[in-house]
């Protein structure tokens, strides 16, 4: 049911408005027409009564007396008759000579001769020999005129009735069309303000605004929904984060406190490397809430990628000594971008420390060049792979595939977090691409110094 003023009455003032304006137009021309066209019709059929009695004269005209030959008197009476209208006939010298309204039924119209009534010479043998003075009493045609007026406005009329009542049934069919779906958004939309996140729009791809509109909240739905999960995940593995070292942490300072346990440097040093984890997580998640801040400030400066890398590259490398494993940097080109040193440096130790973290054996190779507008910077290992169905979540705060989830290895899953915000605040874009015991590819595309 739409509400007072709503879309249906919208629409029948503005169909209704347009047939009434239409048809009230149709109705003036046809009538200033339609006048027009029988006063003309009218004046044509008098010049034509008009010249056909000044032919008849003319022809009865005598020119050797000066005489009419009398028979045209009753041929004109007669023809005044079936036609009404009244004729006088005056000779030369404006004497009457025959007045038509003296006989007959024009007699009782006598007192009716106007005095706008039409006069024309009589010619004959380019001489005047007298002079013809018409007025019409026909009021057939006027009444014609009229009636037919009158006809067709009543029929008008009904035709406008019969459009307002079709405006109005369609106006409300059009009303319904376009309401019910737009209905249906704002009832799916006040679901999800609820909370409920489940609800969708069905779409009938009709391929119009109203199914875009409809595509879109469904869109953001998805989005919404998606952002709940995370939500309620980020919750659960933040708790799982904080609980585990603050219940050993705990479990350690009973065991003194009860003199279960005495404090030695041993017992001592896993309280310590507990906390410095809370320490690190706490640490995680101010810099992702940094970079993910939409009003985050980068110290911009040009900065060349080789050097950035490469020190990157050696930080990462010093803390895994350890490992055997073939590292190349192959950078053929010098490549200046503009960003922020830190944040930077950061995105490229998180990667290659990855890169370091998940492979066993093998080889590591960076890469760096420039394409066109874009620095692109090629991380590549050949370690153990990620799923092809994690790979769609593993920008995800806390996301950490099953086969990673070993603390030696595994960290809280927020490093990439971070370095995709961090890459996104640069203008860049960052995608992985991973095969299961094989290896992985990382692709970061960052503007360059224009």
């Amino acid at each position: 049911m739409l509400h007072r003023g709503g879309l249906s009455r919208k629409l029948l003032i503005s169909h209704a408005g347009v047939a009434l304006a239409a048809l009230l137009s149709i109705v003036l021309l046809v009538n200033i027409v339609m006048n027009i066209s029988f006063n003309q019709y009218q004046r044509n059929q008098e010049e034509a009564e008009i010249q056909s009695l000044l032919e008849d004269l003319k022809d009865a005209y005598h020119e050797s007396s000066g005489q009419w030959n009398p028979n045209v008197w009753m041929i004109i009476s007669h023809q005044a008759m079936v036609s009404e209208y009244i004729v006088r006939v005056y000779d030369i010298n404006r004497q009457l000579l025959w007045d038509t309204s003296q006989m007959g039924m024009q007699r009782q119209d006598a007192s009716l001769l106007l005095q706008d009534s039409i006069t024309k010479k009589i010619v004959k043998d380019n001489q005047q020999v007298g002079t013809l003075a018409f007025q019409s009493l026909n009021k057939t045609s006027q009444s014609l005129n009229q009636q037919f007026l009158r006809m067709f406005n009543l029929l008008l009329w009904a035709a406008m009735f019969l459009v307002i009542a079709g405006t109005y049934l369609f106006s409300r069919y059009m009303a319904k069309s376009i309401s019910q779906p737009l209905l249906e958004i704002k009832d799916i939309a006040s679901r999800m303000r609820q909370g409920d996140l489940t609800s969708r729009v069905e779409v009938l791809n009709h391929n119009n605004e109203i199914d875009d509109v409809g595509h879109a909240l469904n869109h953001l739905a998805d989005g919404l929904e998606k952002q709940e999960r995370f939500r309620k995940s980020l919750t659960a593995d933040v708790a799982h984060e904080l609980r585990t070292p603050l219940a050993t942490i705990q479990s350690h300072l009973e065991a003194f406190q009860d003199g279960v346990w005495e404090p030695t440097p041993e017992k001592l040093q896993v309280c310590h490397d507990q906390a410095l984890r809370l320490v690190r997580l706490i640490s995680d998640l101010e810099n992702l809430a940094n970079a993910e801040n939409p009003m985050i400030q980068l110290k911009t400066e040009v900065i060349s990628l080789n050097e950035l890398v490469e020190e990157s590259l050696n930080t990462v490398s010093s803390q895994f000594w350890q490992k055997e494993l073939s590292v190349d940097l192959i950078s053929i080109n010098d490549v200046w971008i503009t960003g922020d040193r830190s944040r930077l440096v950061q995105v490229f130790v998180n990667l290659i420390s990855n890169a370091y973290k998940y492979t066993s054996a093998g080889r590591i190779q960076i890469e760096v060049s420039q394409e066109k507008t874009e620095a692109v910077i090629i991380v590549s290992d050949t370690g153990m792979g990620i799923p092809e169905d994690e790979l769609p979540y593993i920008f995800e705060r806390f996301y950490r595939g099953e086969k990673s989830r070993n603390r030696k290895t595994g960290g809280a899953g927020i490093g990439l977090a971070v370095v995709k915000a961090i890459v996104d605040a640069h203008g860049g874009a960052i995608n992985i691409e991973s095969e299961l015991h094989k290896g992985t590819t990382v692709h970061v595309r960052l503007p360059i110094v224009r």
